[in-house]
């Protein structure tokens, strides 16, 4: 909580000395209704016209990673099934081979076992 208090007096003394260089170095100000805005104003103007501007660039980052993302793994699913397609018989043949292994050494085990159980 100490830091937060910290932060808040620094932020505000900032905008403070900010808006005060804005208005006098670059004579900026903002009109709204005929009527000229003080630093304080013209600085909270500027920040939300700021924060405006952050929140489009990171909806804009945001959307062009998921765009990126989207193509790579739209790619990497194009690739797989290309990969798949060409290949199916050997790894159809692999899979078999692979199940008969299995199946042999299931009913190899269990001969096994039922000839030592009859030897005891």
């Amino acid at each position: 909580m100490k830091n937060f208090l910290i932060a808040l007096v620094i932020a505000i003394i900032l905008v403070n000395c900010l808006g005060s260089l804005v208005d006098s170095w670059l004579g900026m100000h903002i009109i709204m209704s005929d009527q000229l805005l003080s630093p304080w104003e013209n600085v909270a103007v500027l920040s939300l016209i700021g924060v405006v501007l952050a929140i489009v660039g990171f909806v804009v980052a945001v959307s062009v990673m998921g765009t990126i993302l989207l193509a790579l793994s739209a790619g990497f699913l194009a690739l797989l099934v290309v990969g798949v397609s060409a290949f199916w018989p050997i790894i159809l043949i692999v899979i078999a081979l692979y199940a008969l292994k299995n199946r042999n050494s299931a009913a190899y085990k269990q001969r096994n076992d039922q000839s030592m159980h009859h030897t005891l």
